[in-house]
């Protein structure tokens, strides 16, 4: 099945773009776009075996190259690359300033780069960036729709420490991605009644691929969502799900998977949401190696004028199999709450505030002697974010 999708995906490409007429009046652009975040922080860990309570300067920077243009049929072709404004480190190689990639093996100078090719058919989203079934999803959940302040994913782990007995997902709610920005090929239907329906395919992880699996990584990911947007009287909605596969490149393991159902709806100026999302276990030579994770989120949004308040909640649990290799894992639990504010100071600038509450929990009831089990504390950031 995976290679006649592989084989559909690349031919239905090429054949609208050889196709495709010739370039409507008028050269392709390119304009420059992105944003600079500046925050401040200060987090206080009650485990200070984990981390130091302190103060911490952050910022978050991507500066966009947006290209554009349009045949005579009405397609539309759009480009996007994304480069990082920042550095970043690894517990073993600190952030070094000025120095190469910022003293970090595993600097990332480019985000994504895409291409979107859309017209009445729908589009069809090729390159290093999320699958579109990815991105059809993740509006639907809780942390994600009430993103007024700090994004709850990408932050909370830059001021809380997770114990290393807790075993959960990498982010307290994690988007459906299996295949991170590795090159990929998506398609996204029109809109149809309201209904749309978006499908991708990754070789593997590696954002450059070049025929070459390297030992450990996922290959032949695909994934699959589908939306409904609608109204019914002054109330606006859209729910939907996704559903997403990989091969794992051990031998004996079995393929991994997950998937994700949630809502937005909105009356007025209050938006809520809820999700549930959940990563398959999955077992090695009949032996779980990766255990049933559930995450569940919910937020609420007000829009007051120049004013936005959100708060939204996320809980993970681990179901590890307790007759099983990761026993010790059963019951692990993070929960993550954030209170936020922000408020347009003109156009293109806000100053944003969110107050998060982070609790994660060992599920052993007979840790390691000595083993840090578990970490709860408050983390405040207040920032500037301009638009371009």
């Amino acid at each position: 099945m995976n290679n006649t999708f592989k084989l559909a995906a690349v031919s239905s490409a090429a054949l609208m773009i050889a196709a495709a007429p010739a370039m409507a009046d008028g050269h392709p652009t390119l304009k420059l776009g992105g944003y600079y975040d500046q925050k401040i922080s200060i987090s206080g860990n009650d485990s200070s075996a984990l981390r130091q309570d302190d103060v911490d300067v952050r910022n978050d920077v991507e500066v966009y190259f947006l290209g554009a243009a349009q045949l005579d049929n009405g397609i539309k072709i759009k480009t996007r690359v994304e480069l990082e404004g920042g550095t970043i480190g690894t517990a073993t190689t600190p952030d070094g300033g000025n120095s190469v990639n910022g003293g970090a093996a595993d600097f990332d100078q480019v985000d994504e780069a895409f291409m979107v090719i859309s017209g009445s058919f729908g589009s069809i989203k090729i390159g290093h960036s999320d699958t579109a079934a990815k991105s059809m999803t993740t509006g639907l959940q809780g942390s994600w729709m009430g993103n007024v302040g700090e994004n709850m994913s990408f932050n909370i782990t830059k001021l809380m420490a997770r114990p290393a007995t807790v075993s959960v997902r990498p982010t307290p709610d994690a988007q459906m991605d299996l295949s991170s920005d590795g090159e990929q090929i998506s398609y996204t239907t029109p809109s149809m009644g309201g209904f749309q329906v978006a499908v991708g395919y990754a070789a593997n992880t590696d954002e450059t691929f070049d025929g070459a699996t390297r030992a450990g990584v996922r290959n032949d990911i695909t994934d699959v969502a589908v939306r409904y947007m609608g109204k019914m009287g002054d109330t606006s909605f859209r729910f939907g799900g996704g559903y997403a596969t990989a091969n794992e490149a051990v031998v004996g393991r079995d393929d991994s998977s997950a998937w994700i159902v949630g809502g937005v709806a909105k009356m007025g100026a209050i938006q809520v949401s809820a999700s549930f999302s959940r990563q398959d276990s999955s077992e090695t030579n009949n032996v779980e190696s990766t255990a049933e994770i559930d995450t569940i989120s919910a937020g609420i949004r007000y829009f007051a004028g120049a004013s936005q308040y959100s708060l939204v909640y996320a809980r993970t649990e681990n179901n590890a199999d307790t007759t099983q290799a990761l026993a010790a894992q059963n019951g692990d639990e993070e929960t993550t709450v954030a209170l936020a504010m922000r408020r347009k100071l003109g156009k293109g600038i806000s100053w944003h505030n969110t107050l998060f509450y982070y609790d994660a929990e060992d599920g052993n009831a007979t840790p390691a002697a000595g083993a840090v089990t578990s970490n709860d504390g408050f983390a405040f950031t207040t920032g500037i974010k301009v638009g371009f």
